[in-house]
C-alpha cells in the first residue's frame, strides 16, 4: 500500500470571487522515508520531514495517519500501521 504523508500546518478558506465558491486548502509539509537501505523498523515505516510545503484541497485529504516521533533522534519518525 503507498500513502502520501504529510502534516498539515495551516487550513484556510480562500474566496477570490463572490459569485464562486470558497477555496478550502490546507498548507502541508511532506514526510519521506528515513533511509532507503532500512525504511521500515517493525513493520512501520521510518520517516523524516522534509522541508517541501504545498496547498492542496482539504477534500482531498482521505485517511489520518497517526506519526509518532522516535525520542533521542532527530528528525526521526515512525508510521503506526497498527491503528488502521
Amino acid at each position: 500500500m503507498i500513502f502520501n504523508i504529510f502534516k498539515v500546518l495551516l487550513i484556510a478558506k480562500i474566496e477570490i470571487e463572490k459569485e464562486k465558491p470558497p477555496l478550502n486548502l490546507a498548507l502541508i509539509q511532506w514526510y519521506d522515508f528515513k533511509s532507503q537501505s532500512q525504511p521500515y523498523y517493525h513493520g512501520c515505516p521510518r520517516l523524516q520531514i522534509k522541508e517541501l510545503y504545498n496547498f492542496i484541497e482539504i477534500e482531498a485529504i482521505q485517511d489520518i495517519m497517526h506519526i509518532i516521533p522516535r525520542f533521542k533522534s532527530k528528525n526521526e519518525y515512525f508510521l503506526n500501521n497498527y491503528i488502521f
